[in-house]
C-alpha cells in the first residue's frame, strides 16, 4: 500500500516539475525572442533613419536662394529639392507613407510602407523601410510650426521634426490576435533636423 502511494506521489511531483521545465522553456524562449526581435527592430529604424538623415541634410543644396526647396509638405509626405550626388543640379527628393492595405500580409496591423524617390524614380518608389507610426511637421527660423496647407508659406520652412516608430512585423503570441504591446518596437525623433542650406 505504502509502495503504490510513493509511486503516486513521485509520478505527482514528476508532473509538477515537468510542467515547470515547460514553463521555464517558455519564458526562455520569449525572452530569446525579444532580444532578437530588438535587434531587428534596431537595425531597421538605423536603415531607415541613416537614410533620411542624408537626404534631408543636402535639403536646398544647389537650390538658388530665392527658390523654395521645399516643393510639398504633408504630415506623412515630404517632396524637396537638392543636389544629392554633387553634379550641380538640384535632384527631386520624395519621402511618403503608403496605406497600410500594401501591408495585409503582415501580421502587424499597423505596418506600412515608407518610400523614397529621386527625380521622380522609380515610379513606385524604392522602399526604404517597414513602419508603424511616421510624421513630418515643419518649423519655421524661429522653431515655430509652418502652416503648408497654403504653398506660398513652403518658403519659411527652415527645420523638420520627424517622428518615426518600427515595430517587429510578428508578436511572441499564441494569439490570433495579439495585444500592442507585444509587438517589440523602437522610436525616433529629431526635434530639429535642419540642413544648413535652409537657414539662408
Amino acid at each position: 500500500m505504502f509502495a503504490i502511494l510513493d509511486i503516486l506521489n513521485s509520478i505527482i511531483i514528476g508532473g509538477f516539475i515537468i510542467l515547470m521545465s515547460f514553463g521555464i522553456l517558455d519564458s526562455t524562449n520569449k525572452n530569446l525572442y525579444s532580444h532578437n526581435d530588438d535587434l531587428i527592430v534596431q537595425e531597421n529604424l538605423t536603415n531607415i533613419t541613416s537614410t533620411l538623415e542624408f537626404d534631408l541634410k543636402k535639403m536646398g543644396f544647389g537650390v538658388p536662394e530665392f527658390e523654395s526647396a521645399v516643393l510639398l509638405a504633408d504630415s506623412n509626405h515630404l517632396q524637396f529639392r537638392g543636389d544629392l550626388n554633387l553634379d550641380w543640379k538640384a535632384d527631386t527628393i520624395e519621402y511618403y507613407v503608403g496605406p497600410v492595405s500594401e501591408m495585409a500580409h503582415s501580421s502587424n496591423p499597423d505596418d506600412r510602407i515608407f518610400y523614397r524617390k529621386v527625380n521622380g524614380l522609380p515610379a513606385t518608389g524604392f522602399i526604404v523601410g517597414v513602419i508603424t507610426d511616421f510624421n513630418f511637421e515643419y518649423l519655421n527660423q524661429d522653431g515655430n510650426i509652418v502652416d503648408t496647407s497654403n504653398p506660398a508659406n513652403l518658403i519659411a520652412v527652415k527645420m523638420i521634426r520627424v517622428t518615426l516608430k518600427v515595430e517587429n512585423p510578428a508578436a511572441y503570441s499564441n494569439d490570433a490576435n495579439p495585444d500592442k504591446l507585444e509587438y517589440r518596437s523602437s522610436f525616433w525623433q529629431q526635434t530639429r533636423l535642419v540642413s544648413r542650406n535652409l537657414r539662408r
